[in-house]
Order: structure tokens, then C-alpha cells, then sequence
């Protein structure tokens, strides 16, 4: 008998172990232009049945000894090979320490995000929803079959790919809702673009998955609602255009500042 319960203990032990996993993906932020067009990071996702935490732009997954200029000209490419300048933007570091997090909890129902370029600010929020269709279509991502879905969501529109042979309602960023794990997600301009890189599902050893409030530079002070966010969001973006100005004056730059807007800066860009 007492074999038999160790027995059982194991292997209720494996099981749980077995629903865990973590994904590598590919992040493609273009808010600027679009398509694909600027820059790559890696992200990751880890997930069990009762939760998930999403990081990206994070130095420890980049290269954390690349120095990035904090400002720079943006250019785009035409269909005849000419490229135009199109103004100056602040684009500070591209990574740190602690990244970009959003963590989600299926029985709170609750997401909490760090976002690392509102210096320090930490977002608690009621999971809103994804008001997902699911659409025809089908693709393979990986070894994996995948489905298609579409939704709006605070001013864009994402497509979604999704497998059921992972039936955990988990993706990149605050995706969730789908009857299966999000393996590739964007906007319809690209200006948002998640793919897939690798996945270890199940996993042969157990993870801690909880939010971290890990910054070093930007120690956690209190949570803020989605609008106090979105307040001291445009607050920032105003602060950035009148460092630029300042910029401009002193070193003398050929081009003048365009002032930045919340669809440039941020994911979300509406309440």
C-alpha cells in the first residue's frame, strides 16, 4: 500500500509538471511604419494551467552589453529604392533589466503588466476580454497545427494562431481566451508581430510562474489603473517631445522633432 501511494504521489507529481511549458518567441515592433519594418526582440512565454507570465524586451534574452544611441533618425524605404528621412525619435534603450511583463491569472482573471519605458510603472487590471471569432483556416507553426482567429482589441485588429493540441487559453502579451495556446499573433498593418521560435512543452522539471517585480533602476512604487496609464503615458510622450526640442536646439540637428503620439509609442492606443 504505501508503495502503491508513492506510486500514485509521483505520478500525480509528473502530471503537473507535464502542463507546464515555455515558448520562445520573436517580437517585431514597428508602431513607427509598420510591415515588419524596425526592430526585433525575443520574448518568452511561461505558462501552466492556472497562469502565465510573458517578458520581452529584456536584456538577459538580448545581448546586454549592446549600447544603443538614445536618439536617431528614422528613415523608410520606397518601392524605387530611395529612402526618406522622416524625423528624429527618442527611442532611449531598447531593453532592460526587467523588460516588458504582463502576468495573467485565470482565477483572479487579472492582469498585471511592468511596462519599462513609463519608468517604473506598474499596471494592475480586470483581464478585459478578447472578443475572439474564429475563423476558417488552418496552418502548420512548428510541428504543431494551428487555427486562425480574429479580434479587436483597443484599437487594432489581430489575427491569432492558435493549436489545440496545447488546449491552454495562454499567447504573447495579454492574449488569452482561445481554446488553444497562441503561437504567432499581429496586427493588420504588422505593426505588432509575435512568431514562433521553439517550445518546451511539457517540461520535464518544475518552474516557479508568478509576476517579478525585478527592476533594479526602476524599483516598484504602486500599482496604477489602465487610465492612470494611459494619463501618464501622454504625460511622458509630452516630456520626451520637449527633451527633443531642447536636443535639437542644442546640437543643432538638420531635422526638427516630430512630436510622438500614444499609436507610435505604445501597443495599446485606445481605452
Amino acid at each position: 500500500m504505501k508503495k502503491l501511494f508513492i506510486l500514485l504521489l509521483f505520478n500525480c507529481i509528473c502530471f503537473a509538471q507535464n502542463k507546464q511549458g515555455i515558448v520562445n518567441y520573436g517580437f517585431i515592433k514597428s508602431l513607427f511604419y509598420g510591415n515588419k519594418s524596425e526592430e526585433e526582440f525575443n520574448a518568452l512565454l511561461k505558462f501552466d494551467p492556472k497562469q502565465s507570465y510573458f517578458v520581452t524586451e529584456k536584456d538577459s534574452l538580448e545581448n546586454p552589453n549592446q549600447e544603443i544611441e538614445q536618439y536617431k533618425i528614422i528613415e523608410i524605404k520606397r518601392d524605387n529604392g530611395q529612402s526618406e528621412k522622416k524625423g528624429i525619435i527618442n527611442i532611449s534603450s531598447s531593453t532592460n533589466d526587467a523588460g516588458n511583463q504582463v502576468y495573467f491569472n485565470r482565477a483572479k482573471d487579472s492582469i498585471w503588466s511592468y511596462i519599462k519605458n513609463m519608468k517604473g510603472m506598474y499596471v494592475a487590471e480586470k483581464n478585459t476580454g478578447f472578443n475572439w471569432k474564429l475563423e476558417k483556416g488552418q496552418k502548420e507553426i512548428g510541428s504543431y497545427t494551428c487555427n486562425k482567429a480574429t479580434t479587436t482589441y483597443k484599437g487594432r485588429t489581430y489575427t491569432a494562431w492558435y493549436t489545440l493540441e496545447i488546449p491552454l487559453s495562454y499567447g504573447p502579451w495579454k492574449f488569452n481566451g482561445l481554446p488553444g495556446l497562441i503561437l504567432e499573433a499581429y496586427d493588420t498593418e504588422y505593426k505588432i508581430y509575435y512568431f514562433f521560435k521553439n517550445i518546451e512543452y511539457p517540461l520535464k522539471k518544475e518552474i516557479k510562474i508568478d509576476f517579478i517585480k525585478e527592476s533594479i533602476e526602476e524599483p516598484f512604487i504602486k500599482w496604477y489603473s489602465y487610465k492612470q496609464y494611459l494619463t501618464e503615458a501622454n504625460s511622458s510622450l509630452e516630456n520626451a517631445y520637449e527633451t527633443m526640442l531642447i536636443m535639437f536646439k542644442e546640437k543643432g540637428w538638420t531635422h526638427k522633432p516630430i512630436m510622438p503620439n500614444i499609436e507610435q509609442q505604445r501597443i495599446e492606443i485606445a481605452e
